[in-house]
């Protein structure tokens, strides 16, 4: 087949969603994601400052990248070679998402990392601008992409928001903005959501704004006590994050992942860590937890009943649903 006829196959099969999930080295088919973390940071920059740069400019500080690079690589070999094929990046550009670095890892380590767009301002910026100039900014990020590293344009897979415990106005416009720019793009939304009366109010304005729940993904939900906004967010066909599943939490993760299979909804749950790889290696070396859930988790779960092809299933099935676009 001469590349000509290649690419413009490949480019029928994006049209029409038969190469559907955006990561970081290119776009891939579903059932070509392998076992994912739904829910993880490669690396959580405070200094908004270089967030900026990174996103608005795409200015990398190379020194600091290849310090960070040299640090990270292990974890992504380690995650690699314990099975995990992909990882979802959590940080939105105001954390600093710096594809670049993510490129680098992706590349040597062959873990796919799917990108994202979404909360990029302080808060109060926010406050300024309506819901449809949000959404534009995300839509371009999606059409046209994130930056090109070698000949590469990196595409988000996702749009990531964070919410405060109590709703405010900018948190609002930011979810409305993210609705419509999933509608238009398809991008599913990956939303910090932190209290139940607040998971309420979002899923009652995803309803009033006739959104498809199975592009909304509530993050954190693992934390919430309230079993009926549980429900409530299950019977609309959202998805559900089971995903600080760190060492001194596998019996609560275990009993929920058991109560999903038993209660017919484990195919509506994403699991992962949360982890900010860079902070871990920085503060524990060769020691660090960012392949815990493969090295403890898994086997914690297979000893109690829950068998390792059941997690694998999990990790593997469900992420290649909520991320295809």
């Amino acid at each position: 087949m001469s590349v000509s006829i290649w690419y413009y196959i490949t480019v029928l099969e994006i049209k029409r969603g038969k190469i559907m999930i955006n990561t970081v080295t290119g776009k891939i088919k579903k059932e070509n994601l392998g076992a994912t973390l739904s829910h993880e940071h490669v690396i959580w920059d405070t200094d908004e400052e270089y967030a900026y740069r990174l996103y608005f400019d795409k200015a990398y500080e190379e020194e600091k990248l290849k310090k960070q690079y040299k640090l990270l690589l292990p974890v992504f070999n380690k995650l690699y070679n314990l099975g995990c094929r992909a990882i979802s990046e959590t940080s939105p550009p105001i954390g600093g998402q710096n594809v670049k670095l993510m490129y680098k890892l992706s590349k040597e380590s062959g873990v796919k990392i799917i990108p994202n767009t979404g909360w990029l301002f302080p808060k109060y910026v926010y406050r300024v601008h309506n819901e449809k100039e949000l959404a534009k900014r995300w839509i371009d990020d999606f059409n046209n992409g994130l930056d090109k590293i070698n000949d590469n344009v990196i595409y988000p897979g996702h749009i990531k928001l964070l919410l405060d415990k109590e709703t405010k106005e900018a948190d609002l416009k930011m979810l409305k903005a993210a609705i419509i720019a999933s509608k238009s793009t398809g991008m599913p939304i990956h939303c910090h959501i932190l209290k139940a009366k607040e998971a309420s109010k979002v899923l009652d304005l995803l309803s009033k704004e006739k959104f498809d729940f199975s592009k909304f993904l509530w993050a954190h939900a693992s934390l919430e006590e309230n079993k009926e906004v549980i429900k409530k967010a299950i019977s609309k066909g959202a998805w559900l994050g089971f995903d600080m599943i760190k060492k001194n939490s596998y019996e609560k993760y275990y009993n929920l992942i058991k109560e999903a299979l038993n209660e017919g909804y484990g195919d509506r749950i994403l699991l992962s860590q949360d982890y900010e790889y860079y902070e871990e290696v920085i503060n524990k070396g060769e020691n660090n937890p960012c392949a815990s859930f493969f090295t403890d988790f898994i086997p914690y779960c297979n000893n109690k009943g829950i068998s390792k092809d059941t997690i694998i299933n999990i990790i593997t099935k469900n992420p290649s649903e909520f991320y295809d676009i």
